[in-house]
C-alpha cells in the first residue's frame, strides 16, 4: 500500500522519530500522508492508538481523517485515536479530565446565542434596562474582563472603587452570568 506513495510522501510516513511538520498545498496528500503515517506506526506496534494525537482546522478534514484512519486500521482502533479539530479535542479532553480543574463532565458550552440569552434574563431579574445594557456590550465587558483573568468579585471591587454606576450593574450581571455557568 505505501508504494502508491511518493517518495517525499514515503519519507514522511516512515518518519517516526519524534514530531514531524508538513507543509505542502491542497490536494498534495496530506491525509494520505498523516493516515499512512499513523497506520504504519500502529502497524510497527510503537504505540497503542489511544496514545496518538492527530489535529486538523476544519471538521471536514476531521471526519476525512476518521473514514480512511477506520477504513486503513479498522473502527474499533480508528476510535481510539484521538483525531478531530482542534476544539473538539479540547472538548474531549475536559470531558474527561475536566473535573481536575473544576468543570463538571457533563458541562455545555454556550455559544453566542445563549450567552446573550442568559445576559438578557439576568439584566431583567435585576430589573435593568436592556436599552442601557445590551447584551453583545455586557458580553464584550465580561470577555475583556475574563481577559485579564478578572474573577467576578475582582470586577466588582474595580467598580466600587471607581464608583461608576454602570460598571457597579454590570459587575452584579458578571458574578449572576458566573454562577449560571456552573
Amino acid at each position: 500500500y505505501y508504494e502508491k506513495l511518493n517518495d517525499k510522501q514515503r519519507e514522511a510516513v516512515y518518519q517516526i522519530d519524534g514530531p514531524l511538520l508538513i507543509l505542502a498545498g491542497a490536494g498534495s496528500g496530506k491525509t494520505t500522508v498523516l493516515v499512512n503515517r499513523i497506520s504504519y506506526i500502529l502497524q510497527s506496534g510503537l504505540c497503542q492508538p489511544w496514545n496518538i494525537l492527530a489535529i486538523t482546522f476544519t471538521n471536514k478534514a476531521a471526519n476525512e481523517i476518521k473514514t480512511r484512519l477506520a477504513k486503513a486500521i479498522g473502527e474499533e482502533q480508528a476510535k481510539e485515536v484521538w483525531a478531530g479539530t482542534f476544539h473538539s479535542i479540547c472538548v474531549r479532553i475536559l470531558r474527561k479530565y475536566g473535573e481536575r480543574v473544576g468543570y463538571r463532565s457533563g458541562f455545555t458550552i454556550y455559544d453566542t446565542d445563549d450567552s446573550k440569552r442568559v445576559i438578557k434574563d439576568i439584566t431583567k431579574s435585576l430589573e435593568l434596562d436592556e436599552k442601557a445594557f445590551p447584551q453583545r456590550e455586557v458580553l464584550s465587558v465580561i470577555s475583556n474582563a475574563k481577559g485579564r483573568l478578572q474573577m467576578p468579585e475582582s470586577y466588582a471591587a474595580q467598580a466600587a472603587k471607581t464608583g461608576d454606576w454602570k460598571q457597579q450593574r454590570i459587575a452584579k450581571i458578571y458574578a449572576e452570568y458566573d454562577l449560571s455557568l456552573i
